[in-house]
């Protein structure tokens, strides 16, 4: 693997824990301030849904209610559930929402750091994942990035002669990837985004879960999106990699 690029990485306790505290309180604070009440639903509700449709079943049952309560401790409709995260390697209980730190994924070696933090919930799901073989590469002279990686046989592109911060665009590659890796192995789960910057997230939803919750979450910042919506949503400019 070759890897020359002259960024330093950034994954860090300080910017976990100010991603956790955004998750739980400042997401609901900022969407309810600028948007208002969009649907009526009890976070007892929320959870019976979210169980009735298969939400925790990665999870370890002896972590289960403690999942639950986290849904009923930060539940609103405006844009907050809950979610509890190992406190070393931040893999979620529920195998299912990430941190997902759109600088650091776009830093040296946060891609495939990335793909590491998830491979317990592949492991869940069922996801084979081999990285056959990866490179990053920082040209001084054009100052532009090229970054390309290959997941089990298959050679994907993350940048082509990119120049800039690719904080979203990053992210963006990421989630497209690994849904073509999911339906490829005709898995149901696929990749979903929710906001970004530093305070982004994915979430693994199967069909089901992700109609659940866009009917309970429609304020599109602060809910799961599909890669394609969630690009024109967080301002994501198209990229060329032909």
């Amino acid at each position: 693997m070759t890897n020359s690029l002259p960024l330093s990485r950034s994954y860090n306790l300080s910017r976990y824990i100010l991603a956790l505290l955004v998750i739980g309180i400042g997401l609901t604070t900022m969407a309810a301030r600028e948007y208002g009440p969009v649907q009526h639903m009890t976070a007892e509700a929320f959870v019976k849904g979210l169980d009735s449709l298969g939400y925790f079943k990665f999870a370890d049952p002896e972590l289960v209610e403690e999942l639950k309560q986290s849904h009923l401790d930060v539940f609103d409709p405006e844009g907050a559930w809950g979610g509890t995260w190992d406190e070393e390697t931040f893999v979620p209980y529920d195998y299912r929402y990430f941190l997902c730190d759109g600088e650091a994924v776009f830093e040296a070696g946060g891609f495939t750091e990335m793909l590491d933090m998830m491979q317990p919930a592949f492991e869940k799901i069922g996801l084979q994942l081999t990285v056959d073989h990866h490179e990053e590469t920082w040209d001084a002279e054009n100052e532009w990035l090229n970054h390309r990686i290959t997941l089990n046989g298959t050679e994907y592109i993350i940048f082509k002669n990119f120049r800039g911060y690719g904080w979203g665009e990053a992210v963006q590659r990421l989630a497209e990837i690994l849904n073509a890796e999911l339906a490829k192995q005709a898995l149901p789960e696929r990749v979903y985004l929710v906001h970004g910057g530093n305070d982004g997230q994915l979430i693994l939803l199967d069909e089901p879960l992700y109609q659940y919750f866009s009917k309970v979450f429609t304020v599109a910042e602060w809910r799961p999106l599909p890669v394609a919506e969630w690009v024109k949503v967080m301002g994501v400019a198209p990229m060329d990699l032909k």
